[in-house]
């Protein structure tokens, strides 16, 4: 099969490759679609989760299974799937205390399990669902990013009729925005650098931060003085935490959903006084079958996020317009049909 592998930090290259056959809890899958993630890109050039070399890479997939491994039930041959990559050991202290997305053994397809950016790739069968037939593959292979994001509102503990502020205007702060209409804020506030990327928000009122002097005065004109209840921090900067810290009200709460490099100075004094809550959010608490149902509805327009579908072969292009075309592209999706 052809695949695209990370063969030294900073150089992917397609080449042909095994088709491995599935363990007994596994499917394989031909894949259809594979959606490029801005942590590809960031495994890729940095490889800060120390991938060895060569590996498939990706882990944003839809496709058909074509093999069933021996011990699975409730698949068959012919089944249209959504994958998602994070596979916890179900036997670590985390998975046992309730919280298998924080595995301490976990594997991840692209980062110590061949990835999605292939002709076929295996899934362990309880981390796939089956989609609708009504469901795009490249819809579809955007069920983990769909999780991760509710898992970031969750963790910012959004309120109905609270105010809402999300720092970032990349592919998860945009899908972001839009998911929130089923929590039903009072008020959604979005901040980025990119006008094309802005008017994605849906119903987010946006700031420009490029043409505003001082985002937080903007955040607290915006909110008649008040600040914000919930915030969601997109993008990895120690100015975007401490826009976050100051246009939070007391006992507001900071989702950090990016990670911040390097350590930033963080005001504690103002988390002190004003009694903030800031938390981590990394991966998702198994919302697979919400995040399909999110999916499917119309209203919230989740499909736009694929700006540009490539084929397979056309994949440098991809990779290019995913890394730097902010100003036209959001999600970048390989096709392989």
């Amino acid at each position: 099969m052809k695949a695209l592998v990370l063969e030294a930090q900073g150089r992917l290259a397609q080449k042909e490759c095994s088709v491995r056959q599935p363990d007994p809890d596994e499917l394989l899958v031909k894949t259809e679609a594979a959606t490029i993630c801005t942590s590809d890109l960031n495994d890729i050039k940095h490889n800060s989760f120390g991938i060895r070399f060569p590996m498939i890479m990706g882990h944003e997939g839809a496709g058909v299974v074509v093999a069933v491994g021996k011990n699975v039930t409730g698949f068959n041959i012919g089944d249209r799937i959504a994958a998602h990559p994070v596979m916890p050991c179900g036997t670590c202290s985390n998975c046992l205390r309730g919280l298998p997305h924080l595995c301490g053994n976990m594997k991840h397809l692209g980062i110590n399990l061949e990835g999605v950016f292939a002709e076929y790739f295996c899934i362990r069968a309880d981390r796939a669902r089956k989609i609708p037939n009504t469901m795009d593959y490249d819809v579809a292979s955007l069920m983990e990013p769909v999780s991760v994001c509710i898992e970031a509102l969750e963790r910012a503990n959004v309120k109905k009729d609270g105010t809402v502020l999300i720092i970032g205007d990349g592919p998860f702060g945009i899908i972001m925005t839009r998911l929130l209409r089923v929590y039903n804020p009072g008020r959604v506030i979005l901040t980025g650098r990119h006008s094309f990327r802005l008017a994605m928000a849906g119903n987010a009122e946006t700031i420009h931060e490029r043409e505003t002097a001082d985002v937080s005065e903007k955040v607290y004109q915006l909110t008649n003085g008040e600040g914000v209840d919930s915030a969601v921090l997109c993008v990895g900067t120690g100015q975007a935490v401490n826009t976050a810290i100051t246009c939070l009200k007391a006992r507001g709460t900071l989702s950090v959903f990016s990670a911040v490099m390097p350590m930033p100075a963080i005001d504690l004094f103002r988390v002190h006084v004003k009694e903030l809550n800031l938390c981590g959010s990394c991966n998702d608490e198994n919302y697979l079958d919400r995040a399909l149902e999110l999916l499917d509805k119309r209203e919230l327009g989740l499909k736009d996020m694929i700006t540009h579908r490539i084929p397979f072969d056309n994949w440098e292009k991809a990779f290019e317009l995913a890394e730097k075309g902010k100003d036209e592209a959001l999600k970048v999706t390989l096709t392989f049909t």
